[in-house]
């Protein structure tokens, strides 16, 4: 089976975007591509917060959307609120977004 090459996929005018979350970093932010489950590249987010009440995932939230330059009410959790890979949706402006993750994933 071949990688998928983006970590992403635009469906209508959002974007899914898989993630690999790594939650109780000592340093956050973006940490590139992962592979996951059936060769899926999935983007690699650390966050402080440890993995209790949500909190993992509400920060999850807030870092992707300060680094698409995004609210925050424009994404939430798709699929996967209680595992580490999670699919996140990303409300309008696909094409902008997904100029944006492209950019952000630019090596």
């Amino acid at each position: 089976m071949s990688r998928s090459a983006d970590p992403f996929r635009i469906d209508g005018d959002d974007v899914l975007l898989r993630v690999r979350a790594t939650p109780g970093a000592r340093k956050p932010g973006l940490d590139g591509l992962a592979e996951g489950p059936e060769a899926q590249t999935a983007l690699k987010v650390r966050v402080r917060a440890k993995a209790e009440d949500g909190k993992a995932n509400a920060e999850l939230i807030e870092t992707l959307a300060e680094a698409l330059g995004r609210p925050r009410s424009s994404l939430d959790l798709a699929a996967g609120a209680s595992a580490r890979l999670k699919t996140v949706r990303i409300a309008g402006r696909a094409a902008e977004t997904a100029a944006r993750l492209k950019e952000l994933l630019a090596p």
